[in-house]
C-alpha cells in the first residue's frame, strides 16, 4: 500500500475556463480540434505494443512510486455519473491498479486488464487489504487494448490511464467498440509533469539531454474520428513525497534507469528534492498536470 507521503494533491480552485494553473480547466473541443494536444510526457514507448511489453519498472516499484487518480478525475472520466449510478468499467492496460482502486471506491463494478501477470499479482494482493465493500467490486484479467477478453458490449465505461499511447489503435478501438455498450464513455488521461514550474524545469535539466525530452504532443488517434464528442479537462496537482520516494520514483523512470550515469542522476535529483523539501515535514511537492480527455456518445454498433 502507498505510504500517507505519496498523495496527490490538488492545486487550487478554479478560476475560471482558462485557470490550468490554479484549478480545473473544461473544454468542449470542436471537431476540427479533436486530434490536437495531449500534454503527454512520453518515455521510451513503443506505440504498437500493449503497455505491459514496454520496459516497466518492477510492479511492486511502480506500485509503491508512482501517483494515483483522484476521485474527481475518474469521475469526469465516467461521465460524471450521479451518486449511487452503479456502472461496469474496464481499466485497460490496469497495470497494479492504481486507478482501479479509485473506480471501486467510487462504488463501480471494475475489470482491469493487463498482460502483466505480475503488475496485476500487485492488485490482487493490495485487493485484500481493501475494505470488504470495495474489494469485491475489483476483478482482473489477463489481456491486452487489442484482445480484451470480456463479452460483447459488456460495460458501460472504459478507463486506459497513463496507457492508450502502448496499443495498436486500430485494433484497440475496435475491441472497444465491441466491449462498450452504445452510447458508453471512454476516458484517457495521462500524468504530465506541470513545466511552468521552476522546480519541475530544474529536474527537467537534471535528466537531460539524454533523458526525458522537451514537451511534446500527441494527437487522439484519428479512429476515433465522427464517434462522438470528446471533452478535455486538465486536474493540476502536487505529488507529494519523502526525498527517498522522489528517488526511487527517478529510478522507475526509464529514461534514467537506462542510463549509464544514473547514480549521478539520481544523486543530483537527491539533492534538487532535499532543496525542495519542508523543513517540517520533508515533503516535496512534484507539481503535475492531469490531461484527461472523455468520449461520450459513439454511435451504436452495426
Amino acid at each position: 500500500m502507498k505510504s500517507s507521503a505519496g498523495r496527490a494533491m490538488p492545486c487550487g480552485q478554479p478560476q475560471g475556463p482558462d485557470a490550468v494553473n490554479f484549478g480545473i480547466r473544461s473544454d468542449p473541443l470542436p471537431r476540427r480540434d479533436v486530434f490536437t494536444l495531449l500534454l503527454v510526457r512520453l518515455d521510451d514507448m513503443d506505440l504498437t505494443s500493449s503497455a505491459a511489453t514496454v520496459g516497466r519498472p518492477k510492479a511492486a516499484l511502480h506500485d509503491d512510486v508512482r501517483p494515483g487518480w483522484s476521485a474527481d478525475t475518474i469521475s469526469w472520466l465516467l461521465g460524471s455519473p450521479s451518486p449511487g449510478h452503479r456502472l461496469a468499467v474496464l481499466d485497460l492496460g490496469a497495470g497494479t491498479g492504481l486507478g482501479t482502486r479509485t473506480i471501486a471506491t467510487l462504488g463501480h463494478d471494475v475489470t482491469a486488464v493487463d498482460t502483466a501477470v505480475d503488475m496485476l499479482s500487485v492488485l490482487q494482493s493490495v485487493r485484500e487489504e481493501l475494505p470488504h465493500p470495495v474489494a469485491r467490486r475489483i476483478t482482473t484479467a489477463t489481456g491486452s487494448a487489442e484482445d480484451i477478453p470480456l463479452e460483447n458490449q459488456s460495460v458501460d465505461a472504459i478507463t486506459c490511464l497513463q496507457a492508450w499511447h502502448w496499443v495498436n489503435p486500430v485494433r484497440a478501438i475496435a475491441e472497444c467498440d465491441r466491449v462498450l455498450i452504445a452510447g458508453g464513455v471512454v476516458g484517457l488521461a495521462w500524468h504530465t509533469w506541470d513545466r511552468s514550474s521552476n522546480w519541475v524545469k530544474a529536474l527537467t535539466a537534471i535528466v537531460e539531454p539524454d533523458g526525458v525530452p522537451a514537451d511534446q504532443t500527441r494527437s487522439v488517434p484519428a479512429e476515433f474520428a465522427g464517434r462522438g464528442t470528446f471533452e478535455r479537462k486538465l486536474f493540476p496537482f502536487n505529488y507529494e513525497l519523502q526525498v527517498d520516494q522522489l528517488v526511487q520514483l527517478a529510478s522507475s523512470w526509464t529514461f534514467v534507469s537506462h542510463r549509464s550515469d544514473q547514480d549521478r542522476v539520481l544523486a543530483r535529483i537527491r539533492s534538487l528534492g532535499e532543496e525542495a523539501a519542508s523543513p517540517e515535514t520533508g515533503i516535496v511537492a512534484f507539481p503535475h498536470i492531469t490531461a484527461a480527455f472523455r468520449l461520450s456518445g459513439p454511435p451504436e454498433l452495426p
